[in-house]
């Protein structure tokens, strides 16, 4: 038994020697995303942060972005939280309201427009689930599974 996981690790070093940038073309990694920054273009910035915020306040937008977004749910929850405490400094800044106009309202507006079009930034709302079905179905399969549950509690004494 001992000589088989010796030759199971063995095996397994020379599968990761094997697999180098030569036969695989998928070992050599190569940047092609840069981050772009916002300082150069404060109206951007103040852009991005009023709609964001403007999602994360509206617990419709939200669900549905969070749902959307590629990210995860924990990721995009913190980057929306993070806008929405950003957006009271941007939305008092006076110099930047007035070199870029009150972007807050245009995000509430915009987002309200999109939302109704079936859009929350840059994902539609196509495919999300829509809810709880309810009729006279869920009666009938509440009362058999109370049926069944009685059946075995009655017989089961």
């Amino acid at each position: 038994m001992h000589f088989l996981a010796n030759v199971l690790v063995a095996l397994s070093v020379f599968r990761v020697a094997v697999a180098g940038p030569g036969k695989f073309p998928a070992a050599e990694l190569v940047v092609r995303q840069t981050t772009a920054t916002t300082a150069a273009d404060p109206c951007l910035d103040y852009s991005i942060t009023a709609n964001m915020s403007v999602i994360s306040a509206n617990s419709s937008y939200r669900t549905a972005f969070i749902q959307k977004a590629p990210t995860g749910t924990i990721i995009t929850a913190r980057m929306l939280n993070a806008a929405q405490l950003k957006l009271p400094k941007l939305t008092a800044d006076v110099a930047l309201n007035q070199q870029c106009g009150n972007l807050t309202t245009v995000a509430f507006t915009e987002a309200a427009n999109n939302f109704t079009r079936g859009i929350v930034a840059q994902f539609t709302t196509e495919g999300l689930p829509v809810g709880i079905k309810s009729g006279p179905e869920v009666v009938v399969i509440v009362a058999v599974i109370c049926t069944l549950f009685s059946v075995v509690w009655v017989f089961s004494g």
